[in-house]
């Protein structure tokens, strides 16, 4: 996975980009995942030839954590090697601030996205995602509806 990862990463920087995507939580740990997932590795493989992917440092954090909890070195090692080869988009002050403001407008209009005194990791990757002008991949699309950000599950990306 590694040396064609970089490969065809490097190789997709060169061209012209049909769609920026930032990658979820929950897409991230499918890719990483050395046994399930097959198809979701395999169509990464071709994805990452035609459009930009971005890895949210929240995403990281929260499949992090699990992984580490878990004992799970390679899913680890293989996170790693993602978040060398990939672009990394860090949580900055200016995403805090847009967070804020999507979690209120999203309350103000009745759509609750976690409990209020929760720290609501889909705001937040809301807000890089709008911050890079980029598309959420993402497992759970509905997640997103509510946050002024288009989101989109694997299976409709387009390849060629």
């Amino acid at each position: 996975m590694g040396r064609d990862w970089h490969r065809a990463a490097q190789s997709s920087f060169a061209s012209q980009w049909a769609v920026k995507l930032l990658l979820d939580t929950g897409i991230l740990g499918q890719i990483c995942h050395p046994r399930k997932d097959a198809d979701v590795r395999a169509w990464f493989r071709r994805a990452v030839q035609e459009h930009a992917f971005l890895v949210s440092e929240l995403a990281d954090y929260e499949l992090r954590r699990e992984l580490i909890r878990l004992g799970a070195a390679r899913s680890l090692s293989r996170l790693d090697e993602l978040t060398r080869e990939l672009p990394y988009v860090p949580v900055t002050t200016a995403t805090w601030r847009r967070a804020a403001a999507l979690w209120a407008a999203a309350r103000n209009t009745g759509n609750v996205t976690a409990p209020p005194e929760a720290l609501d990791g889909d705001v937040l990757v809301a807000a890089q995602a709008l911050e890079e002008s980029a598309v959420v991949l993402t497992n759970n699309t509905r997640h997103f509806e509510s946050l002024s950000v288009r989101a989109v599950d694997w299976t409709a990306v387009p390849l060629p």
